[in-house]
């Protein structure tokens, strides 16, 4: 069996169970920052919540990340470009 069919399989045992999945980042209460710099984020283990009662089984965790058009020093490339240009 492949990976991806015994995910799929775990997931479906899961539901039928009632724990719910959440992989969505926008779900913070659900997971705990562990890494990384930026505003952005990014899943690194599910989190998994109770369907009945909405209480959280398993906490997830979240890696921060710069989203896309933002560098290590909170600029963007597009005011970096522009100040250059503007120099003699």
């Amino acid at each position: 069996m492949s990976t991806l069919k015994w995910q799929v399989s775990v997931r479906k045992a899961l539901l039928g169970l009632g724990v719910r999945v959440v992989e969505s980042p926008d779900e913070r209460e659900h997971f705990v920052v562990v890494e990384g710099e930026g505003e952005g984020f990014e899943v690194v283990r599910p989190a998994y919540v109770d369907q009945a009662t909405g209480k959280l089984i398993l906490s997830g965790q979240l890696r921060r990340v710069f989203r896309p058009g933002t560098q290590a020093d909170g600029g963007n490339g597009a005011q970096d470009a522009t100040a250059k240009e503007d120099q003699p």
